[in-house]
């Protein structure tokens, strides 16, 4: 980026991110969040990317977030060839490291100087110039693409810059004019290049691309909307978007449990369907107007059903059993079948399955509480799933999913006549959904309470 004349920020803007920064930070006291905000830098060389993840850095830390800048691997990488596929390979699997390991860690922002998407940028690039085969670029591709990195990166910021200019700023304090192998004009043409396909082709599995000229914008100018972007970002990421429904909308639920008819069951998610609206979770807990769809799902296996149990001071469930998966549809949940979205997003994300079960796509019952006037806003759409095998069945018995932020959730599998020993314990949904299926091991059947799960640091992995 070019150089700033001192006001070529007004003191206003720099005052009003200040502002926007104490907000999130005052969020964050009250909500922490699962894991790090992450941002990756990508783009064109000299287009800017260290001088904006510096000021970056700087100006979380100062307003008092904490931040971490993972540096580009390509500068420590031990493979000197940057046109070949196993440099490619090794700075972008190193990264993902990074990345993956920063999910538990205690800091509000990761910064990533070459993460996923640039790594499909100069996969792009190796193919055009004949350096892999399509083929190769193709599983790379593949690999990279896949919805569990993609979905981590939470916003890209993809700076480019003419070559002309690109050249002059490598050159500019230099003592040499000799051209390397990347810093010359039909190089960094094709690199430009790629970075275009790799968006046309690649652009839609990321959640938020921001491109950048950065050809003839002064650097204070270009790092202020970054970090405009970036507070929004963090903003949404902390406070997402969650789908509600208006309750003026919705007629003939039960003021609390388990409500099987098939016709009101149908009938609300047809609500939801057709009258959904997303707004910040914040907004949505506190206005009585609203209600909150929570798909959820029942996991058994034989004569078993999965019994979880949270370990996270503060949550809802926390210390009691639960028969059921299941969360908030978020905004990108949303689609013909956002419900199914939703739940298999869930059970990937709590009990850590993929495909691994049956799901019966038609929801069983609606779920209601009456303790308190926020729970009786949410409502549960209980599915049923079926575990496809006894190795899978084996894999969540007696295991401890542990999540970011040292958080966990245990599981084990519980036959169906040993609930009645755990039934005091549940929360009210799960004590609706074994009154429900099992009403002789509901309240009339209670017995001596029993330990089911060994404690966190003892569970079996």
């Amino acid at each position: 980026m070019g150089t700033n004349a001192p006001d070529s920020v007004a003191i206003e803007t720099i005052k009003g991110l200040e502002e926007r920064a104490a907000r999130v930070k005052a969020f964050l006291e009250t909500r922490p969040a699962k894991r790090p905000l992450i941002i990756e830098f990508s783009g064109s060389p000299k287009a800017g990317k260290t001088r904006c993840i510096s000021v970056l850095e700087l100006f979380l830390k100062r307003n008092g977030l904490k931040a971490e800048v993972y540096t580009e691997r390509a500068s420590i990488a031990p493979i000197k060839s940057k046109g070949h596929l196993n440099f490619n390979v090794w700075v972008s699997c190193a990264s993902l490291q990074g990345m993956l390991e920063a999910l538990y860690k205690d800091i509000d922002v990761f910064i990533l100087d070459r993460g996923v998407f640039d790594a499909l940028v100069w996969n792009e690039w190796l193919e055009m110039t004949g350096k892999i085969t399509r083929e190769e670029a193709r599983q790379v591709d593949q690999f990279f693409t896949m919805k569990r990195w993609t979905g981590l990166v939470d916003i890209i910021f993809v700076l480019t810059c003419d070559p002309a200019v690109s050249i002059q700023r490598e050159y500019a304090d230099q003592l040499t004019t000799k051209r390397g192998t990347i810093m010359e004009e039909g190089t960094l043409g094709q690199f430009q290049e790629s970075i275009k396909r790799t968006m046309e082709k690649n652009g839609s599995k990321f959640k938020r691309i921001v491109s950048v000229d950065t050809t003839g914008v002064k650097t204070r100018e270009g790092v202020a909307r970054i970090t405009d972007e970036a507070l929004t970002a963090l903003n949404g990421f902390l406070d997402e978007s969650i789908c509600v429904v208006p309750t003026s909308q919705v007629t003939g639920l039960p003021k609390a449990g388990f409500m099987s008819d098939p016709a009101v069951v149908a009938n609300f998610v047809n609500i939801v369907n057709s009258a959904k609206q997303f707004v910040p979770r914040s907004s949505a807990e506190l206005n009585p107007n609203y209600l909150q769809p929570i798909p959820c799902a029942m996991l058994r296996y034989d004569q078993k059903v999965l019994f979880l149990k949270r370990k996270k001071p503060g949550h809802p469930l926390h210390d009691t059993y639960a028969v059921w998966a299941g969360g908030h549809v978020c905004q990108a949940d949303d689609g013909p079948d956002l419900l199914i979205n939703t739940l298999e997003r869930e059970l990937s994300e709590e009990v850590f399955i993929k495909e691994a079960f049956e799901l019966n796509r038609t929801p069983v019952g609606l779920i209601r509480t009456d303790e308190d006037a926020r729970a009786s806003r949410h409502i549960g759409v209980l599915y049923e799933v079926a575990l496809k095998s006894e190795d899978v069945a084996l894999a969540l018995n007696q295991k401890e999913f542990r999540e970011t932020r040292g958080s966990s959730m245990s599981g084990k599998l519980v036959e169906i006549n040993r609930i009645s020993e755990f039934y005091d314990s549940m929360g009210d949904w799960s004590k609706s959904i074994v009154e429900h299926y099992w009403p002789d091991q509901g309240p009339s059947a209670k017995k001596e309470r029993l330990s089911l799960f060994t404690e966190p640091d003892s569970v079996a992995e």
